[in-house]
């Protein structure tokens, strides 16, 4: 069914309702004035009328029943009245009992099928009830109006801020502003709360760097204590020895040697060849590969270490109204449990993690040990073996062999060039001295590996995030102004006289939109006005309502005589007033008969 646009009442019959037992008919022009002593039934036409379109009374309230006239139980409401296009309409409402029926035009339809035609309870009692809308509906009232406000088009919105605000928003997603903004400070708390953690981060990475700054300073410092007593071994090893005439007189020998045995049997041949693998044999020193593996774990166990008692330290310390080195909160009393028992859960598994890691390095030793000890056994087998075939073949040679004394010598000098001027003792000692610093330098070398690795650059990430907010803070700013452009387009259409209407406030500095449903009349609140400006104020809303819904219905003012006049309301459609006059009986006289022009432009 098409909606009704414009209509104007043109004569009602009441019958069973209020105090209209019998049926009464009525004649309507425009204007239309009521008038009559108190309890004629003034009010109860606007009730029948309001009723016959609504199904409820002049105020909307609920509560049928005692709408019935008492000596009569069946409610018969006829409404004549011409639409926008002249053409005459006939809406009857009755109740029988608690079954109701309408009739439009003959046919029967549903209360929805009026609501269609007429529009919603709330959008024609606004319109027909000056009262209706400030009084009953209240805050609901600013929900009427955002369904009906005209919408205000992006474009429309740009092109009144300034040319770098426009530049700024003309490509953002601003169909719905407020999500908008929210996003936009979502976006914001995870920046902040990234530049806490990458802060925390920073403190953390410095803290540990200092530490293991300190762990290759204690291993520099040793390596080079090694580096000295060999360095002061090796001196004293050959000081004053001519070792080039030293090996020299091992060529010559070796040479006499071998122009010796080649006068020999095959049996020197034999020796020499014993005696050879036989040095050969003593002079190999165990070569571990475990060296860098035990390196690598040892410092792994040290970075574990140093995080425990970094951990230990701050649960020892850690009080409520201090901050947080890791996520920069402050600690507050009730906070304060889960931090320490955040702390007490990462310091477990810190202890997990290097009593695994100090079990790897404890399994690499144990390797490595075996591994030497199996060499260090093969070594001696081999060598005693040796020297068991040495013995044997030298003991089937003649006691004044010359190949004999010469291989005696050569094994004297040979020792003599290995040892030089050091002791066993001291010899072992520079040996030692060695390996230790191998493995000094396999340490040193990881540790500064870990020192040496490029940290993230936090600053520059930190000051990445801060101007990512600083962009997305202008965007706010900038949406502020828009909303506030937007609700100043917006409340132009709520252009009344003397009555304002704010349906929200929008906060100039975040662009946040607050419910602020205010009503004022003339500057003054709702709540203190007198009948009469309450009836003018009304009045307003009621064309304010035909402006916003396109619907222009009739007018029906109640308390009429606490009212001068509404020349300054000037309402553009039929008005129906109700007057109490002392005394005297009902009486509905049209002041002037609506005319044919009136019923095609109703």
């Amino acid at each position: 069914m098409e909606k009704i646009q414009s209509f104007q009442i043109t004569g009602m019959t009441i019958a069973g309702f209020k105090s209209y037992g019998e049926p009464t008919n009525l004649v309507f022009g425009n204007p239309t004035v009521i008038t009559g002593g108190n309890g004629r039934g003034k009010t109860s036409i606007a009730d029948a009328i309001a009723f016959a379109v609504t199904g409820l009374p002049f105020f909307g309230e609920r509560g049928i029943d005692r709408l019935h006239n008492e000596a009569q139980p069946d409610v018969s409401i006829t409404m004549n009245f011409v639409d926008e296009a002249g053409t005459a309409h006939v809406l009857t409402r009755t109740r029988h009992k608690s079954t109701m029926s309408i009739l439009y035009d003959g046919y029967t339809i549903r209360q929805m099928d009026l609501t269609e035609l007429f529009g919603e309870k709330d959008v024609f009692l606004s319109i027909f009830n000056p009262l209706y809308f400030i009084e009953e509906l209240g805050e609901d009232g600013k929900n009427l109006l955002e369904r009906h406000l005209p919408l205000i088009s992006h474009e429309a919105v740009l092109a009144q801020l300034s040319d770098a605000t426009r530049a700024s928003l003309e490509n953002e997603p601003l169909l719905s502003p407020d999500t908008y903004l929210k996003q936009k400070r979502a976006d914001i708390r995870e920046l902040e709360e990234t530049i806490i953690y990458l802060q925390g981060q920073k403190d953390l990475t410095e803290t540990q760097g200092e530490d293991w700054s300190q762990i290759v300073e204690g291993l520099s410092a040793r390596k080079d204590a090694f580096t000295r007593t060999l360095e002061k071994l090796e001196a004293k090893r050959f000081d004053g020895l001519d070792t080039k005439a030293m090996e020299q007189r091992l060529v010559e020998l070796s040479a006499r040697y071998h122009e010796a045995a080649q006068d020999d049997s095959p049996l020197d041949a034999e020796i020499l060849e014993l005696e050879r693998k036989l040095a050969a044999r003593k002079a190999e020193q165990y070569q571990s590969a475990y060296t860098q593996a035990i390196a690598d774990a040892t410092a792994k166990l040290g970075q574990l270490t140093a995080r425990f008692n970094m951990d230990k330290q701050a649960f020892q310390t850690f009080a409520s109204g201090m901050t947080c080195p890791t996520c920069r909160r402050l600690i507050t009393e009730e906070a304060l449990v889960e931090v320490r028992t955040g702390l007490e859960q990462s310091a477990k598994e810190t202890v997990a993690a290097g009593q695994e890691q100090r079990a790897q390095l404890n399994e690499l030793k144990e390797n490595d040990a075996k591994a030497k000890a199996v060499f260090e056994q093969f070594q001696a087998d081999d060598v005693a073996k040796l020297e068991q075939q040495l013995a044997g073949l030298n003991a089937k040679k003649s006691e004044d062999s010359p190949v004999d004394s010469l291989r005696t010598e050569i094994q004297q000098l040979t020792a003599d060039l290995e040892y030089g001027n050091l002791s066993e003792s001291e010899y072992d000692q520079m040996e030692e001295c060695r390996e230790e610093l191998r493995e000094c330098a396999a340490d040193l070398k990881a540790a500064q590996t870990v020192v040496e690795q490029k940290p993230d650059d936090f600053d520059e990430k930190i000051k990445a995030a801060q101007d990512k907010i600083t962009v997305l803070k202008k965007l706010i700013a900038d949406v502020a102004i828009y909303m506030s452009e937007r609700a100043k387009l917006t409340f132009s259409a709520l252009k009344m006289n003397k009555v304002e209407i704010s349906l929200y406030d929008v906060v100039k500095t975040t662009g946040e939109r607050k419910d602020a449903f205010k009503f004022t009349y003339g500057g003054r609140r709702y709540d203190r006005l007198s009948l009469s400006e309450k009836i003018r104020a009304g009045m307003e809303v009621s064309e304010l309502m035909k402006r916003l819904t396109g619907r222009n219905y009739p007018v029906f003012v109640d308390n009429m005589e606490s009212v001068d006049d509404l020349a300054n309301v000037r309402p553009t459609g039929q008005v129906i007033m109700a007057k109490c006059v002392s005394g005297t009986p009902l009486a509905v006289r049209p002041v002037r008969p609506i005319t044919l022009a009136e019923r095609q432009a109703a």
